[in-house]
């Protein structure tokens, strides 16, 4: 049954994507997409629910289709005969920027499409015809098809660094769709392990879609190659495609298609987590006060009951399509006031949301497996696989459960691993360690991370994912620790089980609220409650993947394994990782203090010197090429003797970083020594961090 009115995101800054110089990387995205691409599923159909469209109304809209845009019809038909005579790679020949060199890209070349002639005049006619078959017999506006003649500008963290590419069409604001004039460009390839163009091109358009809109699980797209079109489901698994049609002769087919994405299915349908509500402009303005960029309520996570609404854009969204997809939010919970409305109560939290393997043992069981809770290590509050709301409460969402309506169970023994929704909500707040204020900050922040790391391990817990994303500062000037690290999901623990504790509350004493002499509400104070802890019994230890960590601050050793001479990943692996983030996070720091206006023009003119030295240090894609840069006499340490960037070494470093970043240089050196390697351990690197420190 059609909804009365058509379910879209907001027109907000959820949806845009911002202009970037860095470009795609479709040779990656091809490589990841082998063996994980089903053609020919009715299943897709089925689950976007086409055939509910009615019959009389598709052959009524179709026969005016073609009646009433009978030109579009044929100008497609002209541009589809002129583009039979070129072969497919004249056809595919688009801009690709991003060979690992830096491109040289006007603005104009920055936004909009970049398809071949032939392509390009496609876009008009079929927004005419999918906009036609949207409003026909409607009174009230669907969503909207419309051709992207650039990239939605916006002024998001979370997206400074995304390609710039986009869709042929949109669709508001929900699914994308690409379109190539020739059916030579046919996603079917001849040979069994090929995937073509059209495929890796709608992939790439997918990747950046779900990365700009964190909370969706999953995005719909409509590929036209010639007349023939398919629509495709992109997940974390993959791409699942319907059969082909042909928009000529099956043009009741193409109707239900379009019909059912502009007005037939919920948002929850098209790919928005359905444990998550994003607010609407005027509720976000009753909120918060501003209207910038519109919080999503999530639902409770794990056993707490608590609800959660985020804070502003996301701190980080993960630029993987097949990845874990993890984004991180500023959250604080919300809850309903005497008269319904929305209200924020308690401190600022983080929220973590990846697509984890069922293999592993959940990051959440192993925070709370912690129970020293060590001080340099990202406090815990609650978290757990997420579940479907409602009726379906008990089971997870995973790709398979939401590619079904026949939820299914985790069967951990006998089932294949499988992608699930992890989230969880930390009480320590901070910020990226490149963002250091002072030299004394980052060194103070750099060595209770260690530190941390070390009592960890001295607990049998050995992290093996330590990377720039996970070894933060404290954003309050907490005595205890300025530093901390986070995110133990591929945490190695020694014991084969762990005993996992669950809250259980004693007494509660409820929320108390505070009213003006008008009888205004004014504030809530938060519940407070007495508990005590409650051991469940062991849970056996997952193991998953050998190979862990972020490869641009991995061990030089870890990068250059192979399957022949696979190396165990040991501590001190890790405490290299600390060793390359601090060089990362230095010279990051540097590069963006040297380019800033305020800069003096001396220091400021040595600043394309600079980032030349830090994108041959950290812009390395492959395993070896980043292990080339990983030695004692590497740019990541030689820049402080560096005569092209002398005045920003000088004006922006202390003496005593200088000696530190030379100290953990000749660690590194001595460790890699061909004939007398000495490795170190923590204490080594703790006692070079300490002289620095006194030094401060």
């Amino acid at each position: 049954m059609a909804h009365p009115y058509p379910r879209y995101l907001q027109s907000n800054t959820l949806n845009y994507l911002v202009e970037s110089y860095a470009g795609s990387d479709r040779p990656a995205i091809k490589n990841n997409m082998v063996g994980k691409i089903v053609y020919d599923d009715p299943a897709v159909f089925r689950r976007l629910r086409v055939d509910g469209v009615c019959v009389y109304f598709s052959a009524t809209c179709a026969a005016s289709l073609k009646a009433e845009n009978a030109q579009d019809i044929s100008l497609l038909k002209d541009v589809i005969a002129n583009a039979s005579k070129k072969s497919p790679e004249v056809l595919e020949a688009k801009e690709e920027i991003d060979k690992g060199v830096d491109p040289v890209i006007t603005r104009g070349e920055r936004g909009g499409n970049h398809g071949c002639a032939e392509e390009k005049k496609m876009y008009d006619p079929l927004v005419r015809l999918f906009t036609h078959i949207a409003n026909f017999g409607q009174s009230i506006e669907p969503r909207i098809f419309q051709k992207t003649n650039g990239m939605l500008k916006a002024d998001e963290p979370h997206t400074f660094s995304f390609p710039s590419v986009n869709p042929d069409v949109t669709i508001s604001a929900a699914e994308v769709a690409s379109n190539s004039p020739s059916k030579k460009q046919g996603p079917k390839p001849m040979a069994a392990g090929t995937i073509l163009g059209i495929v890796i091109q709608s992939a790439n358009y997918a990747w950046l879609f779900l990365s700009a809109r964190p909370f969706m699980p999953f995005c719909v797209g409509i590929l036209i190659f010639s007349t023939e079109f398919y629509v495709g489901i992109f997940d974390r698994d993959g791409i699942t495609f319907s059969p082909i049609y042909d928009m000529c002769e099956d043009t009741e087919t193409l109707v239900r298609v379009v019909r059912s994405l502009a007005w037939e299915l919920f948002i929850q349908d098209l790919g928005l987590d359905p444990t998550v509500c994003i607010l609407s402009d005027k509720v976000t303005k009753e909120l918060t006060g501003a209207d910038k960029y519109p919080p999503a309520v999530v639902e409770s996570v794990g056993s707490d009951s608590r609800q959660w609404c985020t804070i502003g854009p996301p701190i980080w969204s993960s630029l993987l399509y097949l990845g874990r997809g993890t984004n991180v939010w500023r959250v604080r919970e919300v809850v309903q006031g005497v008269d319904q409305q929305l209200l924020l109560q308690g401190n600022e939290m983080i929220m973590k949301t990846a697509w984890c393997s069922s293999s592993r043992t959940p990051e959440s069981n192993i925070y709370m497996s912690i129970q020293t809770n060590p001080k340099g290590l990202a406090k815990f509050e609650c978290g757990g696989d997420v579940r479907f709301p409602g009726y379906y409460a008990r089971f997870p969402i995973t790709v398979q459960n939401l590619k079904s309506k026949v939820r299914q169970l985790l069967n951990l023994t006998h089932d294949p691993p499988k992608p699930v929704i992890h989230r969880l909500i930390l009480g320590t707040i901070g910020r990226p360690m490149r963002d250091y204020k002072s030299d004394l900050e980052l060194v103070q922040g750099s060595r209770d991370a260690v530190q941390a790391h070390n009592t960890l391990c001295e607990i049998g817990v050995l992290h093996r994912d330590i990377s720039a994303g996970n070894v933060l500062l404290t954003e309050t000037q907490d005595p205890r620790s300025r530093g901390f690290i986070t995110d133990v999901e591929f945490a190695h623990l020694s014991s084969s089980s762990i005993q996992k504790p669950q809250v259980r509350v004693e007494s509660t004493i409820g929320t108390q609220h505070k009213y003006n002499d008008t009888g205004k509400l004014l504030s809530i104070t938060e519940p407070t409650t007495r508990t005590h802890i409650k051991f469940e019994p062991k849970a056996k230890i997952q193991r998953g993947a050998v190979m862990t960590g972020t490869a641009q601050f991995m061990a030089r050793a870890i990068l250059l394994q192979s399957d022949a001479k696979p190396v165990v990943h040991e501590a001190i692996h890790d405490v290299e990782s600390f060793i390359w983030v601090l060089s990362y996070c230095v010279m990051r720091n540097l590069q963006l203090q040297a380019s800033k206006q305020t800069t003096p023009q001396e220091v400021r003119a040595e600043s394309k010197a600079f980032q030349s030295l830090f994108s041959r240090t950290f812009s390395k894609m492959t395993h070896k090429g980043i292990a080339a840069e990983r030695h004692g006499f590497c740019q990541g340490f030689v820049f402080t003797t560096n005569k092209d960037v002398q005045k920003i070494i000088k004006h922006f470093m202390s003496q005593a970083l200088v000696d530190l970043i030379k100290d953990v240089s000749e660690l590194i050196y001595d460790a890699f020594h061909p004939f007398r390697p000495v490795l170190f351990d923590h204490n080594a690197l703790l006692a070079v961090t300490d002289k620095a420190i006194t030094s401060l």
